[in-house]
């Protein structure tokens, strides 16, 4: 029997307008099959998803009567394609995430060339954040997750003059980095869910995403996995799928990383900052002085920001809120946080 590639994705709220372009690319790249899990989507986008299923034999959608954001999401749809004996190798897509012509070709060559037991590919995103570069082109895969005893988003007080070089290149509209110069690939220490391609074996290793996490960071947890027991993470940069979406935390040029600290973003902060404090205090802190020096200084920064330019300090509430059920093992979903009751648009991260 042939491998058989499952392409696996989540979907969510009034998004069928963008899972159709990406189901229908993917089936161009030559998958087998598609699984599609229905994150508890609006009635009008499951219809329309319900008739398409019934005429493309290669879609198979598990339907979920509430959203279990991606953590739950992705472990409903890996476990399903797991237990299939047709399945040999899984490739992730967020429901925006459409790949690009030959891309799924360049990741089976690159994983033949390899053949490693504990290994999985990433495919190359438009909006990776600038770490991703630097980690192929320092060959330093921990480039990703910022220094030891970063704080949430990489923040480290010793990368401060780093963050105005950006910044005031940014404003100027300056390339920073020489794109002909980064490596075709590269071994990263964490992938987001969208564009990783493995063979599904791999899951016997890592196991599943932890549900508790919900939103945010979950996909960190779960292939620091991999790195962590030995195993690799190449980043293709050939590879690509294109984000036809904008993600919440992709802002424009002018804005900067405070931009995102709105009330109208408050379970994302939530989430986010709870998260990935917890992930980062088990992984990634060898000094907790230094580490916790790092979170106050941000944490005022941002209390500055919402009190003197939108004049309302909930996001700096929120975040003490995340560290604090962080510290405290506090996980799952927080009543008070539920996306629902926070903003009508919500979803999986990307």
């Amino acid at each position: 029997m042939p491998s058989q590639i499952f392409a696996v994705t989540v979907t969510y709220n009034n998004r069928f307008h963008l899972l159709k372009k990406v189901v229908e690319a993917t089936l161009k790249e030559g998958v087998d099959k598609v699984i599609v899990v229905d994150n508890n989507s609006t009635p009008e986008s499951r219809e329309k998803l319900k008739k398409y299923q019934k005429k493309n034999r290669k879609v198979d959608v598990i339907y979920l009567p509430d959203n279990l954001g991606s953590a739950g999401g992705f472990k409903k749809g890996l476990e399903k394609a797991y237990k299939d004996p047709e399945c040999r190798f899984i490739w992730l897509l967020d429901d925006d995430n459409k790949p690009e012509p030959g891309s799924l070709k360049k990741l089976k060559k690159h994983w033949t060339k390899l053949k490693e037991e504990k290994l999985a590919i990433a495919s190359y995103r438009e909006n990776y954040r600038i770490n991703y570069i630097e980690a192929l082109l320092y060959k330093d895969p921990g480039k990703v997750l910022g220094r030891k005893n970063s704080f949430i988003f990489n923040f480290h007080i010793l990368d401060i003059p780093k963050y105005m070089k950006k910044l005031i290149l940014g404003r100027l509209n300056i390339r920073e980095k020489d794109d002909s110069k980064i490596p075709n690939s590269g071994q990263i220490t964490v992938a987001p869910y969208g564009g990783l391609f493995f063979n599904k074996k791999l899951l016997d290793v890592i196991g599943y995403p932890n549900e508790k996490l919900y939103l945010y960071c979950d996909d960190y947890e779960w292939t620091y996995r991999i790195t962590d027991k030995g195993g690799k993470i190449i980043l293709l940069m050939d590879a690509r799928v294109d984000d036809i979406d904008k993600s919440w935390h992709v802002t424009d040029k002018k804005e900067t990383l405070l931009s995102m600290f709105s009330p109208l973003n408050n379970f994302r902060i939530y989430y986010g900052i709870r998260n990935e404090f917890y992930f980062r205090i088990k992984h990634r802190v060898d000094n907790k002085f230094v580490y916790y020096l790092n979170c106050l200084i941000l944490l005022l920064i941002i209390l500055f920001h919402n009190m003197i330019t939108i004049k309302d300090i909930t996001p700096f509430k929120t975040a003490l809120t995340a560290i604090k059920d962080a510290r405290k093992n506090r996980l799952g979903i927080k009543p008070q946080f539920k996306p629902e009751n926070n903003i009508n648009d919500f979803g999986i991260q990307k």
